[in-house]
């Protein structure tokens, strides 16, 4: 099944499971800026300080495990601007957050670092559609370059330089997933109406919605063959796909049963596991 051209899915909430809930609401505030949005004794929802939600924290009872897992590698929180992207490493420096490295994609200019419970996170900001790099055949051919941080820098040069959170239109750029083999990913993918957009030898995969870079990535390289995240243990917990009403999303559900992908709907949407054991929903755009 292949949705039309004209469907756009995205990546909405992630929700991460974590031991400490406080302390890592307290890195995601403070450190990245994120608005908090509800709080209870076993949840925080945190977003940008328009109100629009973005991660939200679930209290688990067990710390990240020793052993290798499927699960989460990195989400990419990708901010509106290459100015608001600066701002925050300012901020992130000045405030003696470490980070992993940075990064030019061609597509897209990224810093890495790892967050409570070892949640992998990448802050970027996407290049224009004309900028990214293609081939000789016109396909997408992302890159791993060094970033020119000084030239992402000199774009507040004499400007306001404070930190006053998570901008308007910050999203989910797309997650990144650690999976145990490939082949049966990229089927489950392509089924949700994912297109394969990239492919880093025989162990990475990028998928998208229409004319993205990419939406979703999966790798083997620290997981294959590995089980999936014990249930009530500090990870991913899942990650939302977003389409754009209802009628779209009765017909994926549809063609999906169809092939005979196990599904469990709800009010909210429907809930689907990967075939690494990786929790997904679909959900309608609100």
């Amino acid at each position: 099944m292949e949705l039309s051209e004209s469907v756009r899915m995205h990546i909405g909430k992630v929700h991460y499971n974590v031991s400490n809930l406080e302390r890592a609401a307290y890195f995601y505030e403070e450190g990245l800026g994120m608005k908090v949005l509800e709080k209870s004794e076993q949840s925080v929802t945190l977003g940008t300080i328009a109100d629009q939600p973005l991660l939200v924290l679930h209290r688990v009872n067990n710390p990240t495990p020793r052993k290798r897992t499927t699960g989460l590698y990195h989400v990419a929180i990708r901010l509106p601007s290459r100015e608001d992207l600066a701002r925050l490493i300012y901020h992130l420096v000045n405030n003696q957050v470490e980070l992993d490295g940075v990064a030019d994609h061609g597509v897209s200019e990224a810093l890495y670092l790892t967050g409570p419970e070892d949640m992998g996170i990448e802050l970027t900001c996407d290049r224009e559609y004309e900028q990214w790099p293609m081939d000789e055949e016109g396909q997408l051919d992302m890159i791993t370059e060094e970033l020119d941080l000084d030239d992402l820098i000199l774009t507040i040069q004499g400007k306001n330089k404070k930190w006053s959170g998570l901008p308007e239109n910050t999203t989910i750029g797309h997650i990144h997933l650690r999976v145990a083999e490939l082949e049966k990913t990229a089927e489950f993918y392509t089924h949700l109406g994912f297109k394969i957009t990239q492919a880093y030898g025989e162990q990475a995969l990028f998928f998208a919605s229409g004319d993205y870079h990419h939406h979703i990535g999966a790798n083997t390289w620290q997981s294959a063959g590995a089980d999936p995240l014990a249930a009530d243990t500090a990870g991913l917990n899942h990650f939302e796909v977003v389409l754009p009403d209802q009628k779209i999303l009765e017909n994926l559900a549809k063609n999906l049963d169809e092939a005979e992908i196990a599904l469990e709907t709800a009010e909210d949407g429907i809930s689907l596991v990967d075939p690494s054991g990786i929790q997904l929903k679909l959900v309608v755009a609100s």
